[in-house]
């Protein structure tokens, strides 16, 4: 982290994303659903890697170029949070995924819930994972505010969910399933206060992926720009 932030230079919009995480872990407001669109190569990983380092609880005057943003906001100080990244073309939505601890995760909540909080998290929508079945904005606030605070952070779900889209039969669950937990998981996002969700959307139509994937984008946008 400390590495990360003296070789950043803080432009503009990354002082804009930056001041919604300090307000958001420290539950002074702040937006709990940011979408990044953004070229590629326009600096959303660089702006994903930004927030994972602000949030790992490294002292933040020990981080290079947030003093004035901390003198701007009067926070001097964020928690650790539990963090889950999620990067769909890391995950195989054919397979069931056994990890280290003997978890058998099939689906992208399934591997959330596994992210922030192992074994235990998961045992809270293990039925909802192996069913294959979105598991309810309810159930999703109550893991968030288990292991608050949290950050999530979604890359490349277009490149996962456009598997899904023609194909109902495999262990990641079905489309409409997919498009269900991207409305819960925001709106759970909203009702816990120090949840932050950042989804990153593609611009660029050669990151979408033929018509599965225009669909599979313009359904996960919709759900995504509502909050």
């Amino acid at each position: 982290p400390v590495e990360f932030y003296r070789r950043t230079y803080i432009t503009d919009g990354l002082k804009d994303l930056l001041r919604i995480a300090l307000r958001r872990f420290n539950k002074q407001g702040g937006e709990p659903v940011i979408e990044l669109q953004t070229n590629f190569g326009g600096g959303k990983t660089h702006s994903m890697l930004a927030l994972y380092h602000l949030s790992s609880g490294i002292s933040l005057d020990q981080l290079p170029g947030l003093d004035q943003l901390c003198s701007e906001e009067g926070i001097n100080s964020v928690p650790r949070a539990s963090r889950a990244v999620l990067v769909g073309t890391a995950f195989n939505p054919s397979k069931v995924d056994l990890k280290p601890d003997g978890t058998e995760v099939h689906t992208l909540w399934g591997e959330l819930a596994w992210q922030l909080g192992g074994k235990e998290g998961y045992a809270r929508i293990e039925t909802s994972d192996k069913q294959q079945v979105a598991p309810g904005a309810r159930a999703l606030a109550e893991l968030f505010e288990a292991h608050s605070p949290c950050l999530i952070l979604i890359d490349e779900w277009v490149a996962y969910a456009r598997n899904l889209v023609s194909k109902g039969d495999l262990p990641a669950g079905s489309f409409d399933a997919q498009l269900t937990f991207s409305q819960q998981l925001t709106e759970a996002a909203k009702q816990v206060a120090d949840a932050l969700l950042l989804i990153s959307v593609p611009q660029s139509i050669n990151e979408i992926g033929g018509s599965d994937g225009e669909k599979a984008c313009q359904a996960l946008k919709n759900v995504v720009t509502r909050i």
